[in-house]
């Protein structure tokens, strides 16, 4: 009984081994800080927000935000990475909001063994951007943080509307 659970784990490890949802650290951004994000489906589409910092600072203001209505809100339970549509092994025509620096760019994410390679581009052909590595934070690892998660729910409820 113990070798089928093992194989049963093993078999659903490879199935999801290429779906975005789990909590990932990020690189270290302009600011100098790593977030802890999660990536979720809903409707057919990939999301992703921010629901902590692995210094242990406070959420920040959006201060950069080229709205100014927006300038006030925090990062914290933000979606940030929207409308990322699976295409085989690739996660793509999806965008990224840059909170250090209020701008938005197109997004391809490519996953790899525990981590995701995401090309972010100012650019819809993908060719004049950044590649960053995000990397799939281990179960024990993910539970310091999870206190200061959000809901689903919640979160939800801050898809950004289509442009």
């Amino acid at each position: 009984m113990k070798k089928l659970a093992t194989i049963f784990l093993a078999l659903i490890g490879f199935i999801y081994a290429n779906d975005l949802n789990g909590i990932y650290i990020t690189h270290i951004g302009d600011s100098g800080t790593q977030s802890i994000v999660q990536f979720f489906k809903y409707n057919d589409k990939y999301y992703a927000y921010g629901f902590a910092n692995v210094d242990g600072s406070p959420p920040k203001k959006d201060i950069h935000n080229p709205n100014p209505n927006l300038r006030d809100r925090l990062d914290k339970g933000v979606i940030f990475v929207y409308d990322l549509t699976k295409d085989g092994k690739i996660y793509k025509n999806g965008k990224i909001y840059n909170f250090d620096n209020g701008k938005t760019y197109y997004l391809k994410i490519t996953p790899e063994k525990n981590q995701l390679k995401l090309r972010a581009t100012i650019d819809k052909s993908g060719l004049m951007g950044e590649t960053l590595i995000w990397k799939k934070l281990p179960e024990e690892e993910t539970q310091k943080y999870i206190p200061q998660n959000i809901s689903l729910e919640e979160a939800i409820k801050n898809i950004p509307k289509q442009d």
